[in-house]
């Protein structure tokens, strides 16, 4: 059976390139998943290396050695993503705190309901 792996990251591709958010929240949301995101491609790499490794496959263990590589750069790479939601809460702590715990008519306060009224 031929890995779909390409396939997979060519659908992740696809779906990124739509990506449309409804507000700040929703991104703040997906940029909490990406270090599991990260490790899900993580875990791709090592289970093909395991399945080479471990079948009877002639392969170098050098090429077996650089994807162990690879796979560790990937899930360093997935430790530095969780850095991403607590830097989007902090950036953003009183959008967010405005979002949790709106101000009675706090729709008042939108853009779109003050823009003739910016700079007088």
């Amino acid at each position: 059976m031929q890995a779909r792996i390409i396939e997979a990251s060519r659908e992740m591709v696809g779906s990124s390139a739509m990506y449309n958010p409804e507000g700040m929240m929703q991104i703040g949301n997906d940029f909490a998943q990406l270090p599991e995101v990260i490790r899900n491609v993580a875990a791709a790499f090592q289970g093909m290396t395991r399945q080479v490794q471990e079948g009877d496959t002639p392969m170098a263990p050098e090429i077996v050695d650089m994807v162990k590589s690879l796979y560790a750069g990937i899930l360093k790479a997935a430790h530095s993503a969780e850095d991403l939601k607590p830097m989007f809460e902090n950036f953003h702590a009183d959008d967010i705190r405005r979002i949790r715990q709106p101000r009675r008519n706090e729709q008042m306060w939108d853009v779109d309901v003050n823009r003739d009224y910016y700079g007088r």
